[in-house]
């Protein structure tokens, strides 16, 4: 089954002519005119990982009307019930439709390791804003327990509060998923990596049109990609995924897949939400 998801929809990719549409953007953003139609084949650097080296991370996949399943966002385990991801990711969604998807690692093929789990219930934060993605940031509650007492699963460590450490620019952090990554514009089969440089708010704002007044960055998000030559960066697919240092078991996770120009263009870094502005909803929403 995984097979004929995959195949569908690179069959699908593959038809379509190449074609510009609008980048994935606040309409705060697209209002000021502070953007460029772009092509729908973006190349995102990166590489492969090891398969299930990064235990944390999940596939949040949808029903579609044959039945089957396809990738729609990341994700990452908080604990064995709950799921950290982007609000834009689940708002409005059909949640019978939802499922995540742990120790997954090809799309196509089934290797043992994975857990499907149905989705109960979702938190969005209160102060979502779609036309800002201000608080970009839901829990997912699963319909049984994972299993995390294996290698291919395990949850990933919050960072400590903003005023403790808030990442200054040129940290370099790691962000993973199966978004976009060919010519073709289609999905990746298996779970990819990319190293990518923090960049400040003060300039990825200014990337984006943001003034004091009227910001497009807040102080609740956090940037990063390469700012000189581009051609590394999250995309379509990856939302909801985990930004994050260390590796393994050791990770801790930064930020949450939100928004961006196009895909690693060297002009406007991706977005992401900043986890660390977040601890005390999370803990709340948990209960």
């Amino acid at each position: 089954m995984k097979f004929l998801v995959l195949a569908a929809l690179f069959a699908c990719a593959c038809a379509l002519p190449q074609r510009m549409v609008l980048p994935r953007l606040p309409a705060s953003v697209i209002s000021k005119g502070k953007f460029q139609l772009i092509p729908s084949n973006k190349i995102v650097g990166g590489t492969e990982v090891e398969p299930n080296s990064l235990p944390f991370q999940v596939s949040l996949q949808r029903k579609g009307l044959t039945g089957l399943y396809s990738q729609s966002c990341g994700g990452s385990i908080l604990d064995e019930n709950t799921i950290l991801d982007a609000a834009h990711c689940v708002d409005g969604a059909n949640i019978p439709n939802l499922r995540i998807v742990a120790g997954e690692h090809s799309l196509s093929v089934e290797s043992g390791l994975e857990q499907n789990r149905l989705v109960t219930r979702v938190a969005t934060h209160p102060r979502y804003n779609s036309a800002t993605y201000e608080d970009d940031i839901s829990l997912i509650f699963l319909d049984s327990p994972l299993d995390l007492s294996v290698p291919s699963a395990k949850a990933i460590a919050l960072p400590p509060s903003t005023s403790e450490l808030d990442p200054p620019a040129g940290t370099v952090v790691t962000c993973s998923g199966w978004g976009t990554t060919s010519s073709g514009g289609s999905i990746s089969d298996v779970l990819r990596s990319v190293d990518i440089p923090v960049v400040s708010d003060a300039d990825c704002d200014a990337a984006y049109g943001g003034t004091a007044s009227s910001p497009s960055v807040y102080p609740s998000m956090i940037c990063a990609g390469d700012t000189t030559n581009g051609g590394i960066d999250s995309c379509q697919g990856d939302s909801g995924g985990p930004l994050f240092t260390g590796t393994g078991e050791t990770a801790v996770q930064h930020g949450i897949v939100s928004w961006g120009q196009g895909c690693a263009l060297a002009r406007f870094p991706g977005v992401y939400t900043q986890v660390s502005y977040f601890l005390d909803w999370i803990a709340a929403a948990r209960g």
